[in-house]
């Protein structure tokens, strides 16, 4: 079928119509020419272009504004008329893929939240008892704080100081054992306990110390107070050397049963204070230095030195008057061991 060419000015009469709306199979075609509007399976169009159905186009492009159902796309900003956008891709795995979101302060981008506001939190609540579950390697870059209680199952391992409390009503409660050594930062500085909190029993197998400070010392029968060592009732002090060494008090030195001055040229005194006296008790005598004439100790004799002399077989004295050793019975000399056996040999055969 052949159509002829219509001429512009009867095109535009034709297409006016006086007002009257031009349909092709009823609304396959729907011509509003009251309204200037279109509408194609509509009989009623409601806008400039109103189509009942799907519409396909290999390039769509509005300068204004589009609204699909609640949704107006205007610009760069989508708005719905209902409080929620749903974002649904088809598939098993559905995603949507974008570059960045911004959430209010909240911008997604990568793989990295941050905050648009400079100093502004970001919070994660869970709701109700559930709780946030971060299933790989967690890193924190700045500090973390916790004003919860923090528990871990697997091993802690933390780098750099470590302050424990901020108060001393904080307490720390230790269940596991300890498995290394514990060492102070500074040799002599750091104190275990306060004079108003101390330690209960301390159980160590060697204990080395510089200098122990404590009002009493119980270690086995010995009780060490102030300046006294005193035993269990009952029991004696044992000081003893291990081999060849002995006790040192002082100057002296004590091996068994020798006391010695080890320091040399020292005289050794024995001091009495009041009316107090030296006295070797027992009904044994005592042995005083022995040698003969030529071991007297001359150079360094002071009064009253006492020693045997094995020549003359009898004690003497050094006189500091006379500067010399002389006899305990005085300037009339005393009685010989030979003199005293001959005065005792005299008088038997007088007295028969």
């Amino acid at each position: 079928m052949a159509i002829g060419r219509i001429s512009g000015p009867l095109l535009k009469s034709n297409l006016i119509r006086d007002g009257v709306d031009l349909a092709f199979e009823t609304d396959l075609l729907y011509i509003d020419v009251n309204n200037s509007r279109i509408g194609i399976n509509k009989v009623s169009p409601q806008a400039d272009l109103d189509v009942n159905g799907t519409t396909r186009s290999t390039t769509l492009q509005i300068d204004n504004q589009l609204t699909v159902g609640d949704i107006t796309v205007s610009g760069n900003t989508i708005n719905s008329d209902s409080q929620i956008i749903n974002f649904r891709a088809s598939g098993g795995e559905a995603t949507v893929y974008h570059s960045k979101l911004q959430v209010d302060d909240l911008q997604l981008q990568g793989n990295v939240i941050s905050t648009t506001v400079s100093n502004s939190s970001i919070e994660i609540i869970p709701n109700g008892t559930g709780n946030i579950q971060l299933q790989a390697n967690t890193y924190v870059t700045g500090n973390l704080n916790v004003t919860g209680d923090i528990s871990a199952t697997g091993n802690i391992t933390i780098g750099g100081n470590i302050i424990i409390g901020d108060q001393s009503t904080d307490t720390i409660t230790i269940n596991a054992s300890i498995n290394s050594d514990l060492i102070p930062e500074t040799d002599n500085l750091y104190d275990l306990g306060s004079p108003s909190y101390r330690w209960n029993d301390a159980y160590i197998n060697n204990f080395y110390t510089t200098a122990i400070n404590v009002p009493e010392l119980d270690i086995g029968n010995l009780i060490f107070r102030n300046n006294e060592i005193t035993t269990t009732a009952g029991q004696d002090i044992d000081i003893q050397g291990a081999g060849t060494g002995g006790v040192r008090l002082g100057n002296f030195k004590i091996v068994n049963n020798v006391i010695t001055n080890i320091s040399v040229n020292a005289i050794t005194q024995f001091v009495s204070t009041g009316t107090g006296y030296f006295k070797i008790a027992g009904t044994n005598g005592f042995v005083p230095p022995v040698g003969d004439d030529a071991a007297r100790p001359t150079a360094y004799a002071v009064a009253g030195m006492t020693r045997y002399n094995t020549q003359s077989r009898a004690l003497e004295i050094w006189d500091a008057v006379i500067g010399a050793w002389a006899n305990p019975a005085g300037a009339s000399g005393a009685v010989s061991e030979n003199d005293a056996n001959e005065i005792s040999a005299i008088y038997a055969l007088i007295l028969g």
